[in-house]
């Protein structure tokens, strides 16, 4: 057998060698379809020789002949791009069609009225269901020695009790072999089914990672005190994102009593191969070592280039720390990942890029819708506060200074875009221009009469919070910060407007006048003015809600800024009646969803 098999296995070594380096161009169906026909010929005769070989030692013809088969073909297709191309092709037809008729096979085998009509059959679930149990204690007692939560334990037991493909195919082989008489495999094949079916409800009736958030003041930048480390997820698609996210941190002011620790993440979607392309990365990084050169791939090369840029950030500045990972997820849920990370680093703050980018005619263009729906999605659950980053070519503060300004209307999203500026205001390259808008006039008519509307019609459309403590809460936060922040610092500057009409035509013309000072950024609350029809009527006409209507204005091409934009929202345990508050307002106004 040895003799035998050693040349063959020589052949396909040299042929693998061969087609890893003949197939890394792009040219796959124009000159590389006859070495498809070589490698499916060359599987047929290693599945055929290994049938043989085998069968004197009586080994199943479906374990040496489909299994060895498919798993041959599968190790001798090269990684590239003709792989993923075969891969996605077949996808669908397997999952689809081939997957559904061979697990129906299986429910054909099975035959019910023989256990029902067993004397003890109902001793035969109970056996089952004790079964499990000890992979649910075993976690229990594992997690408790690793300081773990009693619920992370049973969700890991409950887990371990769910069976795959793997235990089917054994079944099958025994089956095939005669191992297994129609009694036996029913009953093994009900306690397969019955323990899988069972562990998704009782994992999300037990297992709820949506509450495990636990309340902390720490969650926001206001309540966090001067001489505590600043913790930041910093969320970035691309090198790009990296480089601007970098300026926005040194604006931050990190200092030796408040140092700043972030923690950088690659968010990579994942597609239907995304698991094994990353495999293939932690190969590629060490295939040096073995004498091969083989090309990174492009997410690879993509999270060192943002290692190297946040690696360049962390040596000019002392007090700085940072931690790069990367997150590959599918964009549907993606978020929980980010907030995964963020609970378990204690962050204070999240960044995220957003979905337009500065193309070469300095205009903000779209380059994934998906990123939007990204950051609606982080905005809603966030374990703590959420920033929203619309770079405009921010600079660095190690080349320039910058003039940064400050929308505050009222609401905790505003104090906390306030309270971001005043760490920022620290730094001596920052000159700060906080402008608060008072709504007088018809304006605070139309707020007052929309609040009574609201509590009249239903109460779920109230705020969180009642109207006059926020603004008693507004006027307490700008107090100390004029005299605290102001004292003897000539690089800030307060002033106020004031709003009139109820039409909300004096907000752009204040904005523009504003813009006329050539300010390098904009801090704005996500929320402002949530309780004003003056701005729920401006939100319907927003072509990005999740920035809220001063920061869509900002980011609009019409407003003509060259400046930069951060959209704060403070973490508030009510977040979730903020959500259906926000979900039947949208049904109310039938204008698009915003987060309020």
């Amino acid at each position: 057998m040895s003799k035998t098999s050693l040349p063959s296995f020589s052949c396909y070594n040299t042929t693998l060698a061969f087609a890893s380096k003949f197939w890394s161009t792009d040219d796959v169906m124009e000159r590389r379809v006859p070495l498809l026909t070589l490698q499916i010929a060359y599987n047929i005769l290693v599945s055929r020789l290994l049938y043989y070989l085998l069968k004197p030692l009586h080994v199943p013809i479906f374990v040496a002949q489909i299994l060895c088969g498919a798993f041959i073909y599968g190790l001798i297709l090269p990684h590239g791009r003709f792989a993923e191309l075969v891969m996605e092709m077949t996808d669908d037809f397997v999952t689809g069609v081939l997957c559904p008729i061979y697990f129906a096979g299986f429910g054909l085998k099975i035959n019910y009225l023989m256990i029902v009509t067993q004397p003890k059959w109902h001793l035969m679930l109970l056996i089952m269901l004790l079964l499990s149990i000890p992979k649910v204690l075993s976690s229990l007692i594992t997690t408790f020695f690793f300081g773990m939560s009693a619920r992370d334990g049973i969700g890991i037991g409950l887990l371990l009790n769910t069976k795959g493909i793997m235990a089917l195919i054994l079944l099958s082989v025994a089956w095939d072999r005669k191992i297994l008489n129609l009694y036996d495999f029913t009953i093994m094949m009900l306690g397969i089914i019955i323990m899988t079916v069972l562990v998704s409800p009782l994992i999300n009736a037990t297992y709820k990672p949506k509450f495990r958030f636990k309340q902390s003041q720490l969650r926001t930048v206001q309540k966090l005190r001067s001489d505590v480390v600043l913790r930041v997820v910093a969320c970035v698609h691309n090198a790009c994102q990296a480089t601007a996210m970098t300026h926005v941190l040194e604006t931050v002011n990190a200092t030796r009593i408040s140092p700043l620790h972030v923690f950088a993440l690659h968010l990579v979607e994942l597609t239907r191969y995304g698991t094994a392309l990353l495999v293939a990365q932690m190969e590629h990084s060490n295939s040096n070592a073995h004498g091969g050169e083989q090309k990174l791939s492009e997410s690879q090369a993509e999270f060192e280039s943002i290692t190297n840029t946040f690696d360049e950030f962390v040596e000019g500045y002392n007090a700085v720390r940072f931690e790069t990972s990367s997150v590959v997820s599918t964009y549907e849920t993606i978020h929980e990942d980010i907030y995964n990370v963020a609970e378990e680093k204690f962050a204070s703050l999240i960044i995220l890029p957003f979905h337009k980018e500065l193309n070469s005619e300095g205009v903000l263009e779209t380059t994934n819708t998906a990123q939007s729906d990204i950051n609606k999605s982080v905005l809603q659950q966030s374990p703590c506060s959420v920033v929203i980053f619309v770079d405009r070519g921010l600079g660095s503060l190690l080349q320039t200074s910058l003039r940064i300004v400050v929308i505050f209307i009222g609401g905790p999203d505003d104090r906390e875009a306030l309270s971001i500026a005043w760490r920022m205001a620290g730094h001596s390259g920052i000159q700060l221009d906080v402008v608060r808008v008072l709504l007088l006039g018809e304006a605070k008519e139309e707020e007052e009469e929309e609040n009574t509307m609201n509590n009249d019609a239903n109460e779920l459309l109230c705020t969180v919070r009642d109207n006059g403590v926020q603004k008693q809460m507004d006027d307490e936060y700008i107090f100390s910060f004029r005299h605290k922040a102001m004292n003897n610092n000539e690089s800030i500057v307060y002033s106020e407007e004031e709003v009139h009409t109820a039409t909300g035509e004096e907000i752009p013309l204040l904005l523009n006048e504003l813009d006329k000072n050539d300010y390098d950024l904009y801090i704005v609350g996500q929320s402002c003015g949530r309780n004003s029809r003056v701005f729920s009527k401006l939100l319907e006409w927003c072509d990005n809600p999740e920035l809220g209507v001063i920061g869509d204005i900002v980011a609009s091409t019409s407003f003509g800024t060259r400046a930069s934009l951060l959209v704060v929202q403070q973490y508030d345990s009510g977040s979730k009646r903020k959500t259906q508050h926000q979900k039947k307002c949208h049904q109310k106004n039938d204008g698009p969803e915003m987060m309020l």
